[in-house]
């Protein structure tokens, strides 16, 4: 990348995120990048508790920084969609680089971010890759959780194949969002990365996912069983509008346990193992790479466990998903 840094514009959507803000904000600020050719918009979204004036003294004294208190609705957006409408109106940047008030980033994330765009102008969108930063084994399995998702995604993305963004850990050039029409075009979805992604693919840019350690960066885990039904319930919303034989796979996966009894019960338990036994040894050896790059070493161990765990959310992920509950998101409801 040219020593001569292009003006980048940072977006963060923040709702009540008084414990988590200062952290992420922090990490921004010990970006190793110029701070002349940085903009850094917080939108503050109708945060009931102390999330603003936390903000509003940490960049008291930092001009490039900027606290946007998020009052008007463009184009019927909510939650996300909305603060990130706002606050491209606001962006003076090349890029536009996403994170949430709960991510912590590492000092090179900007300078990886916008490398691909920097060397190949056909790109539009880029995704860098996020891990849970907790301390139980129930942290660590949604971290091993998210890297093998991203492994898969960028996977996806090496044969060309556009499947989703994500919504922590993002990019976008402002050529592509501006042939988009940005979020004051694009309707409503209560999975914005993914509603963007797809724009930006239809306009014709390419599109790309780095694993790497400048890209990487550690978001907060689920700290309930209802948090985590209604994050996944959210996530579905997109999953479901992928190629019809990704959708089919999913669901072949997340309904393994009960294929495998009824294999056990009518022909044979050991070949019902076996296929067991296959499905984790793939699932190992796709997401190990990924976490001997980032060096997380310490999900290793918990590898074979995490096979029962994924087949319990995953189950419990489709039955919650077609329950008549609403997502739950951030204090809002979405139907």
């Amino acid at each position: 990348m040219n020593k001569k840094y292009p003006k980048i514009s940072i977006w963060i959507a923040a709702r009540n995120e008084q414990e988590n803000i200062l952290s992420c904000l922090t990490a921004i600020d010990a970006l190793d990048y110029p701070k002349s050719q940085m903009q850094v918009l917080i939108g503050n979204d109708q945060s009931e508790d102390n999330t603003a004036q936390l903000v509003s003294d940490y960049v008291a004294n930092k001009p490039y920084f900027e606290l946007i208190n998020i009052h008007k609705t463009i184009n019927g957006q909510r939650g996300k969609a909305n603060v990130l409408a706002n606050l491209y109106e606001k962006s003076t940047g090349k890029y536009f680089l996403i994170t949430d008030a709960d991510v912590v980033v590492n000092p090179d994330w900007a300078k990886g971010m916008i490398r691909h765009f920097e060397e190949n102008p056909t790109i539009g969108h880029q995704v860098g890759v996020t891990a849970i930063r907790g301390t139980t084994i129930g942290h660590h399995f949604q971290s091993i959780d998210w890297l093998h998702a991203l492994t898969l995604l960028k996977i996806a993305a090496t044969i060309k194949l556009p499947l989703t963004g994500l919504g922590n850990n993002s990019a976008i050039s402002r050529q592509a969002y501006e042939s988009t029409g940005g979020y004051a075009q694009v309707p409503f979805s209560i999975t914005e990365d993914f509603a963007m992604f797809h724009e930006v693919v239809k306009r014709g840019f390419g599109f790309n996912n780095d694993i790497n350690r400048q890209v990487f960066a550690q978001t907060l885990p689920m700290p309930t069983l209802k948090e985590f039904l209604h994050q996944r319930k959210r996530w579905m919303v997109g999953a479901l509008q992928c190629p019809w034989w990704i959708v089919l796979l999913l669901f072949l996966q997340a309904l393994l346990l009960p294929i495998l009894g009824v294999i056990a019960l009518f022909f044979s338990w050991k070949i019902a193992l076996l296929i067991w036994f296959l499905k984790w040894l793939n699932q190992t050896i796709t997401v190990l790479p990924t976490i001997l790059i980032l060096r997380q070493y310490h999900l290793i161990k918990h590898l074979f466990l995490y096979e029962l765990y994924a087949n319990f959310w995953q189950i419990t992920m489709i039955l919650f998903y077609y329950s008549p509950v609403a997502v739950n998101w951030k204090g809002r409801i979405y139907q």
